[in-house]
């Protein structure tokens, strides 16, 4: 054992004094993944078709598929394939894909071809037609453009052809009319007009297409996040919460209609375009766990939200969740060909939950009723900590309730003379309340540690 600790201190040593020996370079520790033996003979195949060994692997940024190397039954054979992202730079920017087969347990190159980008942002494989094959999905970075690239691809008979292109912000791909085939959905942003679109590209009898284009109501500056989800029991809506030229947030919702398209509510009724807009980046989501999307609005809204508000006034923390409260008038949507609803109805939206949300520290409080439009948050100084208090004009509120929040190697305060109860505890974070019973709180707006704790919650962020 004494031996043991003196050679591993004697390796310490000549690392520190910079042994040649044992020098590390970046470079080394920035390699590319150690190939497997399956990948190292995939290689081998690739390097020996190309004729070049300047063979450079390309690794998809983001996704579930994030190796240069992909087994896959592409062609629904029953036998797997082997899909390879690379590039020969000395014979152009562009990634290339090649395509191998195993016929006698040895990897054969079948296709090979030039990619749209100079490097892979996703790749994908969904049942997009009626084929019975997955088809591959590739994202492709195309220069200093906003916009990424997709294309998709189908692989039968030892061919990779090309089924749809297109340019995207975001991608989502779901099975929205759930007949065991995903539809495509993809945002577009044009930067130098504040433009927003929305396409549904669905497999048509002219091929792969795109069958309903939707342009957003509000100038925005970029997209946050797209969802599909349930507008009302039955009907499916895709919800988009963008940035907006303002400085705000807007929800537009894009209802899939009986005839397999999407219908823009808020140009139906332009007045939710105002009632969706808010000052914080919270999300669209089922808030209350019943199935139904709820569009997140503030609670305590005022005219003018400059950006000169200080940090420590909660009214931009303070969120609405409503949900449509009548769904008759979703039955009889239906769009003509180009795109415009036959009939104007009104939507109506009434709140499914309502309180505080931090994403600062990822969480959020439901007020109960009796709170609702009567408390006011401040942030206290030099603290992570937030006092809800009443609305008082003129004199100095009374706090009912101090929620606070550490990070796990924050020293706590000994001389601290409040009492604070444990709520949660999430990663490096640990949330604390502690509720103010004082004669100066009237017994009707206090609140206990057991409604504090039934009203908090934790913010997943995806």
């Amino acid at each position: 054992m004494r031996l043991l600790k003196t050679t591993l201190l004697l390796l310490f040593c000549l690392l520190l004094t910079g042994c040649s020996s044992f020098q590390m370079s970046l470079t080394d520790m920035m390699q590319a993944p150690r190939l497997t033996e399956d990948q190292a003979e995939i290689y081998e195949a690739v390097t020996g078709a190309v004729g070049n060994a300047d063979v450079q692997l390309k690794y998809p940024r983001q996704g579930k598929y994030r190796s240069a190397f992909v087994l896959f039954d592409l062609d629904a054979d029953g036998q797997e394939e082997a899909l390879v992202l690379y590039n020969v730079p000395s014979r152009g920017d562009n990634v290339r894909i090649m395509i191998l087969d195993r016929p006698e347990e040895k990897w054969v190159p079948v296709y090979d071809a030039v990619g749209e980008g100079t490097d892979v942002t996703e790749l994908d494989f969904r049942r997009l037609t009626a084929s019975g094959r997955y088809n591959i999905l590739v994202g492709w970075e195309k220069g200093t453009s906003s916009n990424t690239h997709v294309s998709v691809y189908d692989y039968a008979a030892q061919q990779l052809k090309v089924l749809f292109e297109s340019d995207y912000v975001q991608m989502l791909l779901e099975d929205i009319d759930l007949d065991g085939q995903d539809e495509m959905l993809l945002t577009v942003f044009r930067a130098n007009s504040q433009l927003g679109t929305l396409m549904l590209i669905n497999e048509t009898p002219e091929g792969l297409q795109t069958v309903s284009r939707v342009f957003m109501e509000n100038n925005i500056t970029g997209f946050l996040n797209v969802q599909v989800g349930q507008l009302a029991e039955g009907h499916t809506a895709v919800f988009v919460d963008a940035n907006t030229g303002a400085g705000e947030v807007c929800t537009e919702i894009m209802v899939y209609s009986a005839d397999g398209l999407l219908c823009n509510l808020n140009s139906l009724q332009p007045k939710l375009n105002q009632t969706f807009t808010r000052y914080q980046p919270v999300l669209c989501e089922d808030i209350d766990g019943d199935g139904i999307f709820d569009i997140p609005v503030p609670l305590d809204p005022y005219d003018e939200m400059e950006e000169s508000v200080p940090e420590e006034d909660g009214r931009k923390n303070l969120i609405c969740y409503l949900r449509l409260s009548d769904a008759l008038p979703l039955t009889e949507l239906t769009l003509e060909e180009n795109g415009r609803a036959l009939e104007e109805e009104v939507f109506l939206f009434e709140p499914a939950w309502s309180g505080f949300v931090s994403l600062d520290h990822s969480y959020r409080l439901q007020f109960p009723a009796r709170w609702i439009g009567q408390i006011q948050v401040e942030k206290a100084s030099d603290r992570s900590e937030w006092l809800f208090s009443l609305k008082a004009g003129g004199v100095e509120p009374p706090v009912l309730l101090r929620v606070r929040v550490y990070s796990q190697d924050e020293p706590r305060d000994v001389f601290d003379n409040i009492t604070y109860e444990f709520l949660k505890k999430r990663g490096l974070y640990e949330y604390y309340a502690a509720p103010v019973q004082s004669e100066d709180v009237p017994p009707e707006m206090a609140i206990g540690l057991g409604e504090v704790k039934s009203g908090f919650s934790i913010i997943d962020n995806k």
